[in-house]
């Protein structure tokens, strides 16, 4: 498996505090090994995405038979689109 980042995801990504970027690299070292670790959304704009969270921000994940595409980082206190 290999992890993907979308151009806009990863503009997002750079802008997180180094702390929670830290913490991000952590949990996506576990999704290539285990990328259906959480659960996919049923409701909701980002229905069918599995969603984690890193200090307050959300991380949007689709898998595809070879890779993990990071679609989506929702930043700060916002509600679970």
């Amino acid at each position: 498996m290999r992890l993907v980042f979308c151009a806009e995801v990863l503009e997002v990504f750079e802008e997180l505090p180094e702390r929670s970027k830290r913490k991000a690299a952590d949990v996506l070292d576990l999704l290539i090994r285990f990328p259906r670790m959480f659960a996919v959304r049923r409701k909701g704009i980002l229905r069918g995405y599995r969603c984690f969270e890193v200090d307050q921000s959300l991380f949007y994940y689709e898998i595809s038979s070879r890779e993990i595409r990071l679609v989506a980082i929702l930043p700060g206190m916002m509600n679970r689109a």
